[in-house]
């Protein structure tokens, strides 16, 4: 009597227990998910959202469209995201992609430096020269860089501290869209 009592009480339970864990993961999928989605498009600057899973990591996936303040739609991103991390996708071309680059070494060195003012300046300087709009912007937690030529726009957030809510900036045609 005794066997069959514990044999029942151990499958009721895992019974409950594997709904309990079924119910928790749609909840997450499903409805956080949906909503997550819903309020980022509720953000000027942001067409779209999605959370991609790759490779066993899950990413917010948000496809910008034309950004005037990188800076408030990151700050409004990070308030959303919960625990993902954020990947913007925007449209951009191979010449802003060659621009940034160039940029790089005056953002590095800005970084590990501490002279911000100079990099401002480097950067201005470079951007004017290839013919570029430069929208730039920092905070205590990253740089907010957007670079437009035409309808084309790279955005980029270069955390200063490593924090990792920010994945590299990709452009439109990057594989994990599923568009």
């Amino acid at each position: 009597m005794t066997k069959q009592r514990i044999t029942i009480i151990s499958l009721v339970s895992m019974l409950i227990f594997g709904l309990l864990l079924s119910g928790k993961l749609l909840y997450e999928n499903k409805w956080l998910e949906g909503s997550l989605i819903k309020e980022s498009q509720q953000i000027s600057g942001v067409l779209s959202a999605e959370i991609l899973d790759k490779q066993g990591a899950s990413e917010m996936l948000v496809n910008t469209g034309q950004v005037t303040n990188l800076q408030t739609i990151c700050t409004q991103l990070k308030t959303i995201s919960g625990t993902h991390p954020i990947r913007l996708v925007d449209q951009r071309t191979p010449e802003l992609e060659e621009v940034y680059q160039q940029m790089q070494f005056a953002i590095q060195e800005g970084m590990v430096m501490g002279n911000f003012t100079q990099m401002q300046e480097t950067l201005a300087a470079q951007a004017e020269q290839a013919g570029v709009m430069m929208n730039l912007t920092m905070d205590n937690e990253g740089i907010y860089l957007v670079l437009t030529q035409g309808e084309h726009q790279l955005v980029s957030v270069i955390e200063r501290h490593g924090q990792g809510t920010f994945l590299p900036s990709v452009g439109k045609d990057y594989t994990g869209m599923n568009h």
